[in-house]
């Protein structure tokens, strides 16, 4: 017996495929780990940028120590780049258009300073969350190896993005039903 069909297509399937109950049992369980998987990194996107926002200036001195910052810069990026993950954040929450490609960017940036502190064996704070969790070189390479796991999840978001429409099947749902239509 075929999963259920509109016409000739099977919910989630090109024209002409019929998909079996486990495939869709399949589906059904990507779907949740994919929404797992997107509020566990917005969350951590989101308490990441807030603890930085809350105290700019020890980001700063935090930034600073990576020497690649001019001064002048300083006070900007220690603002904008954690208001930048927390709107990434909640991008991510309500799955906006481009806030998965502005983590993932966000992720790379964050690599290629982390990395970049590995190589030249600096002894210093990461600057990740807040100025006292990662103090030592162990701590960078730690974050290194955190943020090459978070690339692996946001890599798996896109892949399970790409089968599915840009605008999310919970804001779908709602807009059914605010219209009056049944699911």
């Amino acid at each position: 017996m075929h999963a259920k069909t509109c016409g000739n297509r099977a919910p989630g399937g090109r024209a002409g495929q019929y998909r079996t109950p486990a495939a869709g049992y399949r589906d059904y369980c990507f779907t949740w780990l994919y929404h797992l998987l997107r509020i566990a990194l917005a969350g951590l996107f989101i308490y990441a940028g807030f603890m930085k926002l809350l105290d700019p200036k020890a980001f700063a001195q935090a930034i600073a120590q990576y020497d690649l910052v001019p001064e002048g810069l300083l006070p900007l990026v220690a603002i904008g780049l954690p208001a930048l993950e927390l709107l990434a954040g909640l991008g991510l929450i309500f799955e906006v258009r481009s806030s998965l490609t502005t983590v993932f960017i966000l992720l790379l940036l964050f690599l290629a300073v982390l990395g970049y502190a590995v190589w030249e064996n600096l002894d210093i704070d990461c600057g990740c969350f807040t100025v006292e969790d990662l103090n030592t070189q162990e701590g960078v390479k730690t974050a290194f190896r955190r943020d090459l796991w978070l690339i692996g999840v946001t890599l798996v978001l896109f892949w399970r993005r790409r089968g599915r429409d840009l605008q999310s099947l919970w804001i779908s749902k709602l807009t059914i039903r605010l219209k009056g239509e049944a699911p």
